[in-house]
């Protein structure tokens, strides 16, 4: 057998082979410890198991990112996996620290907790919201929501600390749609010790049965590439987790692979 074919046929199979990392075993609850995350006043306790997906934001002072607010409305840790269980199902999970509180009310200069949204495709349309609060009195909190931007209400800023409310793109919660499915939403108490800049927190905790996305998700990992994001009802903070493309598999990848065994194929009839 000619080594070189060899050789491309196993990258082609190893880029296109099921994606088995980011499979953390998380029971929804509100409680952190399963995801490797601890508040235990340093800096290291933001980082989760090595199989999770994050990005920590922790910031000092009042501005934010797109505006104002300091602690009170700071989005500070994203986290993500996926696992499939003894049911056959797979599941993704979403871990949420803020230093928002989640009981905040939408009142005068107050505003209270935003929806998940996610972008299949990073191609900026907001595919589906995860609702964490009553919106409407048929899109209820655990709600997954199939969206397009124009069902989505948006935030105060127009650019990074421009104040123009009726000119904001930083979707925030869900207000029309599809419902397409279920979440489960766990929120926990507040907590304290979390990295080094102090602070009360809270962590939200979601799980959610990927068969609601479609044909974005198929099998036990997902179609293609994907963002996640957060914030609160004011958009103050947005945090935003956009999963490398390297971690998920293409499409192309297994076409790639099945030419890897064509030719493999061949070479072998060649050579009888």
């Amino acid at each position: 057998m000619n080594k070189n074919i060899f050789a491309g046929l196993a990258l082609a199979c190893a880029v296109a082979a099921p994606l088995t990392a980011h499979s953390a075993t998380v029971t929804v609850d509100g409680d952190f410890a399963d995801w490797g995350i601890q508040n235990n006043g340093t800096a290291a306790g933001w980082t989760p198991n090595a199989d999770v997906l994050f990005t920590v934001e922790d910031q000092s002072g009042t501005y934010l990112n797109p505006g104002w607010g300091g602690q009170a409305y700071d989005a500070e840790a994203l986290y993500l996996s996926w696992q499939t269980k003894a049911d056959g199902q797979t599941y993704l999970n979403i871990g949420l620290i803020t230093g928002h509180n989640p009981d905040t009310a939408t009142v005068g200069d107050s505003y209270g907790r935003g929806d998940f949204a996610i972008d299949f495709g990073g191609d900026g349309s907001w595919d589906f919201g995860i609702l964490t609060a009553d919106r409407t009195t048929t899109l209820r909190q655990g709600d997954v929501v199939a969206t397009t931007n124009a069902n989505w209400g948006t935030g105060l800023w127009s650019g990074p600390g421009v104040y123009d409310p009726a000119n904001s793109s930083y979707v925030t919660n869900v207000n029309g749609g599809a419902d397409v499915g279920n979440a489960t939403l766990a929120v926990s108490a507040s907590f304290t010790n979390m990295g080094t800049l102090g602070g009360t927190h809270w962590f939200y905790e979601l799980e959610i049965p990927v068969s609601v996305f479609g044909t974005h998700w198929q099998g036990a990992s997902p179609s293609e590439t994907f963002n996640i994001q957060w914030t609160m009802l004011c958009a103050n903070d947005i945090i935003l987790l956009d999963p490398s493309a390297a971690t998920i598999p293409e499409p192309a990848s297994l076409a790639l692979a099945l030419g890897g065994l064509g030719l493999l194929g061949l070479a072998r009839r060649r050579k009888q």
